[in-house]
């Protein structure tokens, strides 16, 4: 009787102290997760296998042509310059000034700030962490301050930043800023679903011979529907992108039609919902039409 009590009080303290071991464990690796987390979403990106993008050339359809500027007199046909590209070789145009709007203390386009404020609350409600915005819209000379401020070559000259557009945003969650970003579990979440609410990360990890500017995965360059989603699928930098986009062809993709041009008529299909008209500050201008 006392062997088998013996036995029993043995078996029990071996099973509590692999137990204790299990536990243990675990919290080493939900440790590693969320403090090394950049290491794993590296490994993690490592798997991703990029599409060619989902752009169907189409050479013809049927539709009305009109001078662009009947167009732009049509209630739903929009402008800005969303889809203006901003580097080095590629400046503010001259006069340019920023449409801004502020929330919560941060200025951004307008057309931004339903697709943040989006994007904000389903990182909150996947990771239980709240994003904020650390740095929007610059002035020259807030933008000349921070090239002052900042390493040679971290910083965009004056007037070839996003920034000064108003199109950008720099994010980061408590105690987690920079490239400590991706070690808070809703740094690797924006990275992850950024894409689905217009937001792609500008400067990507090995495009910096492209973009001329180092990986940076807390910089959110907004592109809106559908272009987000395909440069985060196909894994084109924006530069890439605008090549990618043939002139003078239309490129079907799901519910949009796109076109790069610089014809000064243009010839939409016979029906569709919304147009957006955006200079892509290279010689061209992007159509952005959605259909259904």
């Amino acid at each position: 009787m006392k062997k088998t009590k013996k036995k029993s009080r043995h078996v029990l303290r071996t099973l509590c102290i692999l137990l204790l071991a299990i536990c243990l464990l675990a919290g080493v690796g939900v440790g590693i997760y969320f403090q090394k987390g950049d290491w794993l979403f590296s490994v993690e990106q490592s798997f991703v296998r990029y599409e060619t993008p989902d752009l169907t050339p189409l050479f013809r359809f049927e539709g009305e042509t009109r001078p662009l500027s009947e167009w732009l007199a049509d209630e739903r046909v929009t402008t800005s310059y969303l889809l203006m590209l901003v580097n080095a070789s590629h400046p503010l145009p001259e006069g340019y000034e920023a449409e801004l709007t502020e929330y919560n203390g941060a200025r951004m386009h307008p057309l931004m700030v339903e697709n943040y404020v989006a994007l904000r609350d389903a990182v909150q409600a996947k990771t239980g962490v709240r994003i904020y915005v650390s740095s929007d819209f610059r002035t020259s000379e807030e933008q000349e301050q921070i090239i002052a401020e900042s390493e040679v070559g971290i910083a965009a000259p004056v007037g070839c930043s996003e920034h000064e557009a108003g199109f950008a945003l720099d994010v980061y969650a408590p105690y987690f800023a920079g490239m400590e970003f991706l070690r808070s579990p809703a740094g690797r979440e924006v990275n992850r679903v950024c894409s689905k609410y217009g937001f792609v990360i500008r400067y990507q990890k090995d495009k910096t011979d492209i973009t001329g500017i180092s990986w940076e995965p807390w910089h959110l360059r907004y592109v809106g529907a559908p272009h987000a989603e395909i440069m985060a699928k196909s894994g084109l930098s924006y530069e890439e992108y605008v090549d990618y986009l043939t002139p003078e062809v239309w490129f079907l993709h799901g519910d949009y039609l796109i076109l790069r041009t610089a014809a000064e008529a243009l010839t939409l299909p016979n029906e569709w919902q919304s147009c957006h008209i955006s200079p892509d500050n290279t010689g061209y201008y992007i159509v952005t039409l959605k259909i259904r």
